[in-house]
């Protein structure tokens, strides 16, 4: 019961920062990271996608994220998109790391601070993220029946669906 209640709490933590996060992007010039998002996203599509499009397209991926996280709807497919996300936030680091450090050894800009946050989001997700348990027709698990060929036949194509 305790875990559950953990979960459910960081679960909805993490929508709450998606949603408010996205909301922001819908208001021009309105979110502090509306330009390094901009700018990233020019970066990532090669310019293909106009940079008012992508920030839609962002706000509306944060905030559907936050509707999921919050409300507890496919919770797996979540965390998997938000680890998309998350890992796309780490772009910066790479194609401006004038923005993201400062002039001291290992010192961050507040651009720096803002994408190292998400380090903890990350961490979060992870531990949010479900296995799913692969029954056969008795309901026991099958990592606790008996290893004939079908058994391993279904655990292997589990395997490639938990990723």
């Amino acid at each position: 019961m305790r875990k559950y209640i953990k979960e459910n709490l960081l679960a909805i933590s993490v929508g709450l920062v998606y949603f408010w996060f996205g909301a922001l992007k819908f208001v021009p010039n309105l979110s502090p990271a509306e330009d390094l998002a901009k700018s990233t996203m020019h970066q990532l599509t090669f310019g293909l996608i106009p940079d008012g499009v992508s920030i839609f397209l962002l706000a509306f991926w944060e905030v559907g994220l936050g509707f999921l996280f919050v409300f507890g709807f496919f919770r797996r497919q979540a965390v998997i998109m938000a680890l998309a996300h998350m890992v796309c936030t780490f772009a910066p680091l790479f194609f401006f790391p004038g923005d993201v450090f400062g002039e001291a050894p290992l010192s961050l800009t507040l651009v720096g601070q803002y994408i190292m946050k998400n380090l903890i989001i990350m961490a979060v997700l992870v531990s949010l993220y479900e296995r799913k348990k692969v029954f056969e027709k008795s309901g026991e698990p099958i990592r606790k029946q008996k290893y004939n060929l079908s058994n391993r036949i279904l655990i292997g194509k589990n395997l490639f669906k938990k990723v």
